[in-house]
C-alpha cells in the first residue's frame, strides 16, 4: 500500500508540474501576443508622425537609424551579457569546448572578456558598414534635405556618423520606440548572447527591412484611399505592423549559452 501511495503522489506531483509548465506557456503566449511596450513604441512613433507630418523618405531614414540602433544595442548588450554570466556559464562552455576545464579561474575570464570585446568591436564595424551600404540605396530611392547628407552625393561622401546624429536628433521616436518594444530582446536570457550579437538581424531588424519593402504597395493603396494624407497614412499603417503584430520569442531559457 505505502509503494502505492508512493506512487500516485509522484504522479500527482507529475501533473502538478505539467499544469505549471502549461500556466507559464500561456502566460507566454498572451505576452508575445500583446506587448503592451509595443503599443507604446506606436503610440510615440504615431503621435510625432502625425504631429510632425513626417513624409516618407524620412520615414524610410527613421526607419533605417532604428534598425542601426538596435542592432548596436544587440551588440553592446550581448557582450556585456557575456561578461556578466561568464562564471555561471562556465559549465555550458565545457560541454561544448572540454579545452576550457583545464583552464584556471582568472585565464578565463580573461578569455571571455577579450573574446566579447573583440567580437562585439568586428561586429560593430560589420554592421556599420553595411548600414553605410543600405543608406547608400536610401540616398538614391528616398533623398531628403539637407542634400549634403541624404542626398545622391552627400551621403555617400559624408562620414557616416554626422547623418546618424542629425537622425537621432529629429526621428529619435522611432529608435525609441523600436528599443523599447523589444527591451526584451536586450536584457532577456532567453536568447544566446553570441548570436544576439553576432547575428542581431535575425529579430526585428529583419522586420524592418520587410517594411521598407511592403512600402511601395501600402503607400499606393493609401494613396488611392486617402489622396493628399497618404504619406501619414501609410506611416501609421507600417509602424502598426512593426510593433503590433505578435512576435516569437525564444522558447527555451533552460540553456541559453550554446556554442554552434
Amino acid at each position: 500500500m505505502r509503494s502505492l501511495d508512493i506512487l500516485e503522489d509522484g504522479a500527482f506531483c507529475r501533473m502538478c508540474r505539467m499544469e505549471v509548465l502549461n500556466c507559464r506557456e500561456g502566460t507566454s503566449s498572451l505576452k508575445t501576443a500583446f506587448n503592451l511596450y509595443g503599443l507604446l513604441g506606436f503610440a510615440l512613433v504615431c503621435y510625432f508622425a502625425v504631429t510632425q507630418a513626417w513624409s516618407l523618405p524620412a520615414f524610410c531614414w527613421g526607419t533605417w537609424l532604428a534598425g542601426l540602433l538596435y542592432t548596436w544595442g544587440c551588440i553592446v548588450t550581448g557582450a556585456i551579457q557575456i561578461i556578466l554570466f561568464a562564471r555561471s556559464d562556465r559549465v555550458a562552455y565545457e560541454e561544448r569546448l572540454p579545452f576550457v576545464r583545464r583552464l584556471p579561474p582568472l585565464a578565463y575570464l580573461f578569455g571571455i572578456v577579450v573574446l566579447s570585446v573583440c567580437g562585439g568591436i568586428v561586429a560593430f564595424r560589420v554592421y556599420s558598414f553595411l548600414f553605410g551600404f543600405y543608406g547608400l540605396f536610401l540616398s538614391v530611392f528616398a533623398e531628403m534635405e539637407p542634400l549634403v547628407f541624404f542626398g545622391r552625393n552627400g551621403f555617400i561622401n559624408s562620414d557616416f556618423f554626422s547623418p546618424v546624429l542629425y537622425l537621432l536628433e529629429r526621428f529619435w521616436p522611432v529608435a525609441v520606440g523600436v528599443l523599447l518594444a523589444n527591451g526584451e530582446d536586450f536584457f532577456g536570457r532567453l536568447t544566446n548572447p553570441w548570436r544576439r550579437m553576432a547575428l542581431p538581424f535575425q529579430r526585428e531588424i529583419l522586420r524592418l527591412h520587410v517594411m521598407i519593402l511592403a512600402l511601395p504597395f501600402v503607400t499606393m493603396l493609401s494613396w488611392a484611399l486617402f489622396k493628399g494624407a497618404y504619406q501619414t497614412v501609410t506611416i501609421v499603417i507600417l509602424m502598426g505592423l512593426l510593433f503590433l503584430l505578435s512576435r516569437k520569442r525564444a522558447a527555451n531559457a533552460a540553456n541559453p549559452v550554446t556554442i554552434s
